[in-house]
């Protein structure tokens, strides 16, 4: 039987490096700040326990920073992976904004594939963004509502 090497051993193995995880960013971090990471993990350990899809509430906060997206995107990886090995890089979108991206060690530090990454990353967001033009062309066309 194929194994999947990035999996977690058992569900717990994700959940108790997370927690140590967590354990060394609240030494670290402004309470409020670490309040709202805590419940944006807590809402995904609980949509990951739950098998279903969901939004993040806390992502609307003035506390959920860049800061608090950085070690956001490190407690998922943890998560989903049981692992801690990987990055968290910053990855400007193709627009300048800031965002991130978690990547393995050699792509994190190796620059031409980072660079690759992003470039990958950048024409996907694009191609997604002109699909999604295209539909809600198509949906003002037609006369539906496109909640704009």
């Amino acid at each position: 039987m194929d194994n999947d090497d990035n999996a977690p051993e058992t569900p717990d193995d994700g959940l108790d490096l997370a927690s140590l995880y967590l354990e060394s960013v609240k030494a670290r971090m402004d309470p409020e700040q670490f309040a709202t990471l805590e419940e944006a993990v807590d809402e995904l350990a609980h949509m990951l326990s739950d098998g279903q899809p969901g939004t993040f509430e806390a992502g609307g906060r003035d506390t959920f920073t860049p800061d608090v997206q950085r070690e956001f995107l490190a407690v998922m990886a943890i998560l989903t992976t049981g692992r801690m090995d990987h990055h968290v890089v910053e990855l400007p979108g193709p627009d300048g904004s800031t965002g991130y991206a978690v990547v393995t060690a050699e792509v994190a530090n190796d620059p031409e594939k980072l660079e690759e990454f992003r470039a990958d990353l950048h024409r996907q967001i694009t191609e997604q963004q002109a699909v999604d033009e295209e539909l809600d062309g198509i949906a003002r066309a037609s006369g539906l509502d496109t909640g704009d």
